[in-house]
This record gives C-alpha cells, structure tokens and sequence, in this order.
C-alpha cells in the first residue's frame, strides 16, 4: 500500500519517495495503480473516443463501397491495450535513462530507473485528468476527429493550425511533462547520488530525444492537423 501511496507523495514530496526508491526499488504495484486509473479515465473517455472514431469511420463508405465501421467495439478493445502500452513506455523510458545515466554518470540501476520511470508516469496520468475534464467540458459534440481527443494544454495553445510534427512538439511542453522532467531529475539525483546538473541534464536529454520520437509517431497517426 505503501507503494501505491507514493504515487501521490512523489507529486509534492519526490525527494522521500526517491530515498525509499534507492534503498527498495518498487515497480509492479505502481504499475497496476497507473493501469487502473488509466483504465478508469479510458472508460470515462469512451463516448468521446466512440465520436472521434466514428468521424474517422464516416469517410470510409465512399472509398470502401461498404457501411461504415461501428467504432464502438474498436474503442472498448482498444482499452485491453492500455497496459501493454503503459509496460512499453516504462521499460522504454527506463532504457533509455539507463544508457543516459550510463554515459552522463558511469554507474546506473535499470530495476532503480525503471522505478523512478514508473512513479514520474502520475504526470502522464494527471495530463489523461486534465485532457479529459477538458473534453467533458467541450461536449461530444464538439468531437469531430480523432485530433480532438488530445486537447491543446501546452504551447500548441500558442500555434493552433501548426502541422502534424509541429504540433506535437509543442503539446509535449505542458506543464505536467515539465514537471515529469523535474521530477526525472531529482529521482536520479536522488537514487544513484548524482550532481544536480548531471541529473537535470540526463532528464532534459531523455525529454527531448522522447519528444522528437513521439512526435515522429505522429505524423503516422490518423487524425492529425497537417
């Protein structure tokens, strides 16, 4: 329980979340919080991802000559996928930490990383709070692509009909991955007794090589502003 407990404390309270972590790195009871709540949120999504989809859907019929696909089983199966995505972001992330902190620090604990990649993941869940009390506000009629299911929170705010690539740079620079970068920092100079500058420097590289990557997968998306 107390695992699951620092998921909140890690937010306000990193440096003691952290300590614990160096001494007891925890990563399956985190894990399945994150995936809970995220299924939560992708349950209290789905009528806005059934209209996004269905959107998607209404253009098919005068290419394919057939009806178009019901978006409901697509949606709700897409949320069997949510652990298996979350799994790969973690393990990824903590990879790619674990070859930073390598290089930056010479000494680095992948089970250590892939915790401290595991517990800065409440950034990404808040994000998910905050993206959907947005739509909730917005309406599901206001969902008319798949591009509407990620609302604009960050410096996209600023640039609104910027391309594919473009935009999602800029939507990677919201507050919440901000704070995930701060809070990168301080859990590997916390766990593995870096300098303060080595660890914000692994964090900030980490960000942007993340950031570069995701927004690649986007220009391969459905549904994106080009």
């Amino acid at each position: 329980m107390n695992a699951v407990l620092d998921l909140v404390k890690v937010v306000y309270d990193p440096g003691a979340v952290f300590e614990r972590l160096r001494e007891k790195p925890s990563f399956w009871r985190p894990f399945i919080a994150i995936c809970v709540v995220q299924l939560v949120l992708g349950v209290l999504q789905l009528p806005y991802t059934k209209a996004a989809m269905a959107a998607q859907f209404a253009q098919m019929p005068a290419r394919a000559g057939g009806g178009a696909p019901d978006p409901s089983k697509f949606a709700t199966i897409g949320l069997l996928f949510v652990p298996i995505g979350l799994l790969l972001l973690f393990l990824i992330s903590a990879a790619l930490l674990w070859v930073l902190v390598s290089v930056f620090a010479g000494d680095a604990k992948f089970a250590t990383l892939l915790s401290v990649a595991t517990y800065v993941g409440i950034t990404f869940v808040l994000l998910s709070v905050a993206g959907l009390a947005t739509l909730m506000l917005k309406g599901v009629q206001g969902i008319t692509s798949p591009a509407d299911l990620q609302p604009a929170l960050g410096l996209d705010l600023l640039v609104p009909e910027a391309g594919r690539f473009t935009t999602a740079l800029l939507k990677a620079f919201n507050p919440f991955s901000i704070w995930g970068v701060i809070l990168t920092a301080i859990g590997i100079q916390t766990t593995h007794r870096t300098s303060k500058g080595t660890a914000y420097t692994v964090a900030a590289v980490a960000f942007v090589i993340g950031t570069l990557i995701g927004a690649g997968f986007a220009m391969l998306g459905p549904g994106a502003k080009s």
